[in-house]
C-alpha cells in the first residue's frame, strides 16, 4: 500500500540520520576518554580506535531505540502540524494506520536491537576487556609523561617519573608502586629504563640506585633494602585470561546462572527488544497535536517520558542485582508500567 511505504520512508529516513549523528557524538566522547591514555603511552592509537568502535557497538542497543522513539515523534508531529493526518482520516485512514506503520518499523528495529543485546554486545565487551588487558600488559614505559602519576591496570601498578633525559631513554626520579592483594611493593630509584627479552618478549624495568619496600596488607611485616641495580618484571606479554566478566558472558550462561547479578543482566538483554516496540508504539498517541500547534510541541513531554522510563529500568536492574526484588517482577515492572501508559494514551479520545 502506497501510504505504508510513505510512512515507512518518512520514519526510517530521520531514524538513520539521527542515529548516525548520535553515533558520531558518542564516538567523539569515547575518543576523549581514551586519548589521554594514548598520549601517556598506556595505549596505542590502534587500540584506541578498536575500543571506540566496540563502545559504539555496545551503545547501539540504547541509541537505536532512542532514535526510533524520537524519529516517530518528529515525523508524526510534522504530519499533525501539516494536517496530513486529517487528510488521511478524510480518506478513511485513521490512527490505526499510523500504529500499524509504527509497529512494523518498531518490530524490525526490535529484532535488530535484540540481536545486538543478546550476541553482539557481550562479544564487544569481551573484546574490549581483552584489548584493555593487553594494553595494560604492554604499556610503553619510555613514553610515560613526567610529572604525573600513571595508573596501569586496576590499581595494580602506579608509576611516577620526575623527568626523562634528553635522549628519551632513561627516566629520572622514579617512583613505582605495585599492589598484589596481600602486600604493597614500593620502589624509589634515581634512574630507570625498559628492556625487552628478545626470546620471551617479557618486559623488565631496570632500576638503578634506590630503595625497595614491601609492606604486608595488615601491616604485620615490612621488608626494606637499598639497591644499586634492581629488576622489576612486568606482566607477561601474552594474556591468558581476563577472568569472569558478567557483561561479556554468553546469554546462555547467564540464563543458567542463579546469581542475582547474572539474572539482572540476562533480563536486561531480553527486555531491549520489547522496549523498542513499546517506545515505537507510544510515540504515535504521544505526538497527537491540535490544529495550528507546532510539530515539536510534544518533544519536551517525550523527553520526560523517556527519561523517567529509562531511569526506572536502571533502578529495576539495580534492585534485582541487590535482591531487593526477585526474578519476578525483576526488571519487567517498568515495561509493564510503560505498556499501561501506552494503553491509557491510546484510549484517550483523538481531538
Amino acid at each position: 500500500m502506497l501510504i505504508n511505504r510513505y510512512l515507512n520512508r518518512e520514519i526510517l529516513t530521520p531514524l538513520t540520520t539521527i542515529c548516525g549523528i548520535l553515533v558520531i557524538i558518542f564516538a567523539g566522547y569515547s575518543t576523549t576518554r581514551y586519548l589521554p591514555d594514548a598520549a601517556d603511552g598506556l595505549m596505542t592509537g590502534t587500540t584506541v580506535l578498536a575500543l571506540v568502535s566496540l563502545k559504539i557497538l555496545i551503545a547501539l542497543e540504547v541509541l537505536i531505540p532512542i532514535t526510533l522513539f524520537f524519529s516517530i515523534i518528529t515525523v508524526l508531529g510534522r504530519m499533525h502540524a501539516d494536517s496530513e493526518v486529517i487528510a488521511m482520516e478524510a480518506c478513511g485512514l485513521g490512527e490505526r494506520s499510523l500504529l500499524s506503520a509504527a509497529f512494523k518499523v518498531s518490530l524490525l528495529v526490535a529484532v535488530l536491537v535484540a540481536g545486538l543485546s543478546l550476541y553482539v554486545r557481550p562479544w564487544a565487551y569481551e573484546k574490549s576487556y581483552w584489548l584493555k588487558a593487553n594494553a595494560e600488559a604492554n604499556f610503553d614505559f619510555s613514553r610515560l609523561k613526567p610529572g604525573r602519576f600513571h595508573e596501569v591496570g586496576e590499581n595494580n601498578l602506579v608509576v611516577f617519573l620526575e623527568g626523562i633525559d634528553d635522549n628519551q631513554e632513561r627516566a629520572e626520579g622514579v617512583f613505582i608502586q605495585q599492589y598484589t592483594g596481600t602486600k604493597r611493593k614500593i620502589t624509589r630509584a634515581s634512574q630507570a629504563w625498559l628492556e625487552v627479552d628478545p626470546e620471551t618478549a617479557k618486559k623488565v624495568i631496570i632500576l638503578r640506585d634506590g630503595y625497595h619496600y614491601e609492606v604486608a596488607k595488615d601491616g604485620s611485616k615490612t621488608t626494606f633494602f637499598r639497591f644499586q641495580s634492581f629488576l622489576l618484571p612486568l606482566v607477561p606479554k601474552e594474556i591468558t585470561s581476563i577472568g569472569y566478566r558478567r557483561k561479556a558472558a554468553s546469554t546462555m550462561s547467564l540464563a543458567a546462572s542463579s546469581s542475582p547479578e547474572d539474572k539482572a543482566e540476562f533480563q536486561w538483554r531480553l527486555s531491549t527488544g520489547l522496549s523498542s516496540i513499546l517506545l515505537g508504539l507510544l510515540a504515535v498517541p504521544l505526538c497527537r497535536t491540535a490544529p495550528r500547534q507546532g510539530q515539536y510541541s510534544k518533544t519536551f513531554l517525550a523527553v520526560v517520558v523517556f527519561a523517567v522510563y529509562y531511569n526506572l529500568t536502571v533502578v529495576a536492574k539495580t534492585w534485582v542485582e541487590q535482591e531487593v526484588v526477585g526474578s519476578f517482577p525483576g526488571i519487567w515492572w517498568p515495561h509493564i508500567l510503560l505498556a499501561l501508559f501506552l494503553i491509557i494514551m491510546l484510549r484517550r479520545p483523538v481531538h
